[in-house]
């Protein structure tokens, strides 16, 4: 059998074969490409040559810190201590500290330490702590010194934790400033833009910072869940395989392979990432949600209800969670208990189809008398559920929040049988945005038989052919006709001059 060498053995042999001053000459150049991989390996064999290097102490402690490895770099940072330390000692120590989930002992190494990242680092410390208020102080002197990126950048994220967005996206804009490539620059950027609904900015910051950054598992974490929000699963699940690579018992990027394994219906992957992890799992997290759903579909309904039940209780008014539990029992041939998870949602007006319809298939299993009510009113929803998921929709558009959009506008097609033609016209626009082209033209090409003559759904059929470069022809011809329905109308007008341009 052909044997395979890894990466990493290979490095070790390359650097057996070079001297230990290009080893270390390596190393650097490695870690200014932010491959902190390479580096480490290439630093530790130098250092091997070269015992009293305090360049390369330093350089290994840096590249273990940039890896997220606080004890490598505490250990390391020992080492350099003795042999002299640097300027910086304090605040380096401190962060491999914070690494380590300690932040005593960060304070007791920044106890005479008065630079902006000192009181940085303070302030990281107070979030471990969770003391968001003295967090925000120690931020607001390190901001006020005005040259620390990072601290502008962990600032944001505090205000983002704070619900407040507007000023942690004016901190992120000074952070940009400073240090526009830097990783938490980008990072912070991309996070904003996730929670202000623009994914394709979030995409393209955090595939940024993953090329810039490839041992980033924020990064890739971040990408990957800006390609779930965008409907990309598959191209989701690549970079969460990324991210497993990288931190392969890391919580965060075990869920979005299990979120994309399920999106995919790839239930044996969903299993396979995270029965490894299970008992590592706060009783109530969502990746037992996604592995319950997994075990349900795998014919495992009793282990997939024992998962169920206690973040069922924990969280009683959750729909996901009652609806996958009153599935589980159903399927584990407890009828009475599944109709028990479903109770309430199911007698309220806000019932959904698919919660009826699960209540319904329940209570006729359990001989309830009620079981032709609960069918008939879910093949009937009330308008209170589709005016609910009308204005969740309209909402997300106004935001530009194109994933939240498309989900509710789904649930109003199915409720509505696909007879509105504004619905259809306005999940095409939000499939559209999200790059979704051929489901756009579907959706805008459905509106259009229903309203051929309505300047709204001219608009959008002849934009969606437009935005996904195909049939340039008859996207400026729908344009054409939509303009000449509604002259007034600006953006019609500007959709029709920018294909205009572009077709010549």
């Amino acid at each position: 059998m052909r044997k395979i060498i890894i990466l990493p053995a290979l490095l070790v042999l390359a650097a057996c074969s070079a001297s230990p001053e290009e080893q270390a000459a390596e190393a650097r150049a490695a870690f200014a490409a932010n491959d902190y991989a390479k580096a480490r390996i290439l630093a530790a064999s130098a250092l091997e040559a070269m015992p009293g290097n305090k360049d390369l102490m330093l350089l290994q402690a840096q590249t273990l810190l940039a890896l997220g490895d606080g004890a490598g770099a505490g250990a390391a940072l020992q080492k350099l201590a003795a042999a002299g330390g640097v300027p910086n000692q304090a605040e380096l120590t401190a962060e491999a500290a914070l690494l380590r989930n300690a932040p005593q002992v960060a304070r007791d190494a920044l106890a005479n330490a008065t630079s902006s990242e000192a009181d940085r680092l303070r302030g990281m410390a107070a979030i471990q702590d969770g003391d968001t208020g003295a967090a925000a102080g120690f931020f607001a002197k390190a901001v006020a010194v005005g040259d620390n990126a990072r601290a502008f950048a962990d600032m944001a994220r505090l205000r983002l934790m704070e619900r407040d967005v507007a000023s942690a996206a004016q901190l992120a804009e000074k952070a940009a400033a400073l240090a526009p490539q830097t990783i938490d620059t980008l990072l912070i950027k991309g996070q904003i833009a996730l929670v202000k609904g623009d994914l394709k900015t979030a995409l393209d910051t955090y595939s940024d910072a993953a090329k810039r950054y490839p041992t980033s598992l924020a990064a890739l974490n971040g990408q990957a869940a800006a390609l779930g929000d965008l409907g990309r699963f598959k191209d989701m699940l690549a970079v969460a395989d990324k991210a497993a690579e990288v931190a392969p018992r890391n919580l965060q990027a075990a869920y979005l392979r299990a979120r994309a394994g399920v999106a995919l219906k790839d239930w044996e992957r969903v299993r396979t990432t995270v029965q490894p992890l299970e008992a590592e799992l706060p009783a109530v997290d969502p990746l037992r949600v996604l592995y319950a759903e997994a075990l349900l579909k795998l014919d495992r309904s009793e282990l997939a209800a024992a998962q169920l039940t206690p973040i069922a209780r924990a969280q009683p008014g959750n729909r996901q969670f009652a609806l996958l539990l009153a599935e589980a029992r159903l399927a584990g041939k407890d009828a009475k208990g599944a109709m028990a998870a479903l109770q309430v949602i199911a007698d309220s007006q806000q019932a959904r189809p698919e919660e009826l319809a699960v209540m319904a298939r329940a209570a006729k299993a359990a001989g309830d008398p009620r079981a032709a009510e609960y069918e008939r009113r879910s093949k009937n929803p009330s308008p209170q559920v589709v005016g609910a998921d009308l204005a969740e929709a309209d909402a997300a558009i106004q935001r530009g929040d194109w994933a939240k959009a498309a989900i509710a506008y789904d649930r109003i097609l199915v409720a509505t049988k696909g007879g509105n033609a504004l619905v259809l016209n306005n999940m095409a626009y939000a499939q559209s945005m999200l790059g979704n082209h051929d489901k756009a033209r579907s959706f805008a090409d459905q509106a259009l038989k229903l309203a051929p003559d309505n300047a709204s759904v001219l608009d959008t059929a002849g934009w969606v052919r437009f935005r996904s470069g195909q049939d340039l022809e008859n996207a400026k011809r729908l344009l054409r006709r939509a303009a000449e329905q509604a002259p007034q109308n600006k953006t019609i007008q500007l959709h029709l001059a920018e294909a205009t341009r572009a077709g010549g």
